[in-house]
């Protein structure tokens, strides 16, 4: 008689430490992978030369 009038159970885990720090350090990871990404493709593309005084590298980004 006490399963009839038994709530039915749902599979609702509790949150714990671990699980929560798991998907903070992998939303962490997202986030600065896509912060990099804007970064690279964002800033401007400018001629690439050498910040060496030799006068050996001194033909570089000419």
């Amino acid at each position: 008689m006490a399963t009839m009038f038994k709530r039915a159970e749902t599979a609702h885990r509790a949150p714990n430490l671990e699980r929560q720090s798991i998907w903070f350090t992998i939303g962490l990871y997202l986030l600065i992978s896509a912060g990099l990404l804007t970064m690279h493709y964002a800033h401007p593309q400018g001629p690439v030369g050498s910040s060496s005084v030799s006068p050996a590298h001194s033909s570089y980004g000419q």
